[in-house]
């Protein structure tokens, strides 16, 4: 039974759009783990995503799931015979690379710890991708070359992020997309947080006072969604801008 139940969770269904999302298998994300020192292991919610807990496991997955869904409605909106170009900043354990894959031309995960993200590329030979620290990023991605960059619970550790977000402009073609997920930082976030098991800091930023700072910087909300509710009960913000 466990071993039918992993391979149900590897795809994950969003069926908003019936579509599929290949999940990362329990296997593969414990091998990750153990590459990893504690703290970058809790901040790219490896054990969120191995909990014992369903619901944590679905809340996990939840987040993820609805970035992919607003990935390729960004998708639909572009033009052009050739795939986009896409940057993941902050990939983490590259969770979005396949689903990036399937429509981009040209993937650019970046990231200050890389193992992870490696180990899924050369698993899942995921040719389209490749990987890059920051700085690696800023002297060899191109100004205005790419479509769509995302920043899925990244920006919440970074502080201040206004060059950050000067160097997502830079990067992004004339009315380019800049898809974020951001933690709530309220009281159902940090229960979730104690019940996942994390004990580090917590974030000097939350998803509302990010959002008022990517609009000061010049993009503009397209479409947000609450996870899982509006509200109060938002513990996630999965938001849609484009350049201005």
């Amino acid at each position: 039974m466990p071993a039918i139940l992993d391979a149900v969770e590897e795809m994950s269904v969003d069926t908003s759009l019936g579509l599929s999302m290949r999940r990362i298998p329990r296997d593969l994300l414990v091998r990750m783990a153990k590459k990893l020192p504690r703290e970058d292991r809790d901040e790219m919610a490896i054990p969120s995503y191995l909990h014992r807990n369903p619901a944590m496991r679905w809340m996990a997955w939840r987040r993820v799931e609805v970035t992919a869904r607003f990935f390729r409605d960004s998708c639909k909106t572009l033009k052009g015979e050739s795939g986009p170009t896409v940057m993941d900043f902050g990939c983490g354990t590259g969770v979005l690379f396949d689903e990036a894959s399937k429509f981009a031309e040209r993937v650019y995960g970046v990231d200050v710890v890389l193992d992870s993200a490696r180990l899924l590329v050369d698993e899942w030979g995921l040719e389209k991708v490749k990987l890059l620290s920051p700085e690696q990023a800023e002297n060899h991605v191109p100004e205005n070359s790419v479509d769509i960059i995302i920043a899925a619970e990244v920006l919440e550790h970074i502080e201040p992020i206004e060059s950050t977000l000067a160097f997502f402009r830079s990067r992004l073609k004339p009315g380019g997309n800049l898809l974020v997920s951001l933690p709530t930082e309220g009281m159902l976030y940090r229960i979730g947080r104690r019940l996942a098991g994390f004990r580090g800091h917590y974030h000097l930023s939350n998803a509302s006072s990010i959002h008022r700072r990517i609009l000061d910087a010049g993009f503009r909300e397209v479409r947000m969604e609450r996870i899982p509710a509006p509200g109060p009960l938002a513990i996630y913000w999965v938001i849609g801008y484009r350049l201005r």
